[in-house]
């Protein structure tokens, strides 16, 4: 039975954003050859219209071959994956993941330490990432 179709990307569509987000635009065959592997011409344009149909990308016809650009920014991307996770796996406890990153020694308290340190952006004005489109702002 095959399953339904995500939001998220899977490991071969990150694969295939990071050379169209590198470089702005791409062919298919520009794509294929970008990938260390080099996987089947077939392969490439599947997923190239997997990824137009979440809405990752568009593409435009030159002749007869498709130009495809980024319709999500990198850091868009990275936001639906991580609050996925958040969600998925931490019952949305940012705290709990980082408290993951710790044990599983992906961080190490030098480096929460720099991160602490850090000046925060200024967003208190922006909706949170997490937060549905559709709910209306939290008045303070």
């Amino acid at each position: 039975m095959a399953r339904g179709q995500s939001e998220t990307l899977t490991a071969r569509e990150a694969q295939i954003m990071d050379v169209i987000w590198e470089e702005g635009k791409a062919t298919a065959e520009r794509v294929r050859e970008a990938l260390s592997d080099q996987p089947h011409d077939s392969t490439v344009r599947t997923l190239l219209r997997v990824l137009e149909t979440k809405g990752y990308l568009t593409h435009e016809v030159r002749g007869k071959v498709f130009v495809y650009r980024p319709a999500i920014e990198r850091q868009k991307a990275q936001k639906k994956a991580l609050h996925s996770v958040l969600t998925q796996f931490f019952g949305g406890s940012a705290e709990d993941l980082v408290l993951r990153l710790i044990e599983d020694r992906q961080i190490t308290p030098e480096q929460l330490e720099d991160l602490r340190r850090k000046p925060a952006k200024d967003v208190s004005q922006e909706p949170s990432q997490f937060e549905s489109q559709d709910k209306e702002p939290v008045s303070q």
